[in-house]
């Protein structure tokens, strides 16, 4: 089976999210991630999200969560906590299994084996707390820009549904080549982000310094079963160029996908 490629609202998080699902249903990008930045920061109501998807016949495989820091002990993880809930509820009332989530905003100067207890305990935590959601992590900032960290986190946290939201052109803008991010952390994949970066900004999935294309191919050489969110945070017309990004990773894709079983039938 082809791994889908969603449609991300991140593109979208300046514009009223209700017209954005009218519009998004009208380009054809029916399989969604959205972003929870209106529902947390701008209170939209998630009835009013679930009925404008279902009005559009839309599915949302994925929601991108907000604010965490699972490096926090207590007190603070407390905050941590509060927030989650929060957005478990919003993924069960759209009926979606998964929620990606970052780290926490520790330095990789920071990083020991003291705030490796900690997150690892913390995740476990989460993990038993919620054992019908499946939580993805994204490399974003600070010590999870280093991909032997997130190695290092996923391992010692050794739960099922805590997994990695591996985004290459993240690690590509700090300075590490996602093919070597992704051999390092491969095992723990269970969504991937897909974007463009051009001279250190972000840019359209398939424009660009990088060419993500190795990245794809090895994925679905190892089998890979997870999703690909398409993400577009440039400067240029959101909805033009995130509409482009899709319809150009979906061709990568099943071309990959394509020869993939073609080489698997004549062997």
């Amino acid at each position: 089976m082809t791994p889908r490629v969603l449609a991300s609202t991140t593109s979208h998080r300046k514009e009223p999210l209700l017209p954005t699902l009218d519009v998004f249903a009208r380009l054809g990008l029916f399989e969604l991630d959205i972003n929870l930045h209106h529902l947390l920061e701008e209170g939209v109501p998630v009835g009013d999200v679930a009925q404008a998807v279902a009005a559009n016949r839309l599915r949302v495989w994925v929601v991108s969560g907000g604010w965490c820091d699972f490096f926090h002990g207590p007190p603070a993880i407390d905050d941590t906590w509060k927030s989650i809930d929060g957005q478990v509820h919003i993924a069960r009332r759209l009926g979606v299994g998964t929620l990606r989530l970052f780290f926490g905003r520790l330095t990789e100067a920071a990083y020991g084996p003291g705030p490796l207890d900690r997150i690892g305990g913390n995740l476990q935590t989460l993990s038993e707390q919620y054992p019908d959601m499946t939580f993805v992590f994204e490399n974003h900032d600070g010590a999870s820009l280093v991909p032997a960290i997130c190695r290092a986190v996923l391992a010692k946290t050794d739960r099922p549904n805590i997994r990695m939201n591996f985004d290459p052109i993240n690690f590509e803008r700090a300075g590490v080549a996602c093919v070597d991010a992704l051999d390092a952390v491969l095992p723990f994949i269970a969504h991937v982000h897909l974007k463009g970066l051009d001279g250190g900004d972000y840019c359209e999935f398939g424009t660009g310094d990088i060419d993500l294309t190795p990245v794809l191919q090895l994925l679905l050489e190892r089998q890979y079963r997870g999703q690909f969110t398409v993400e577009y945070e440039g400067h240029c017309d959101g909805t033009l160029r995130l509409y482009q990004s899709v319809q150009r990773a979906r061709t990568i894709v099943e071309a990959l996908q394509g020869r993939r079983t073609s080489a698997g039938g004549n062997a």
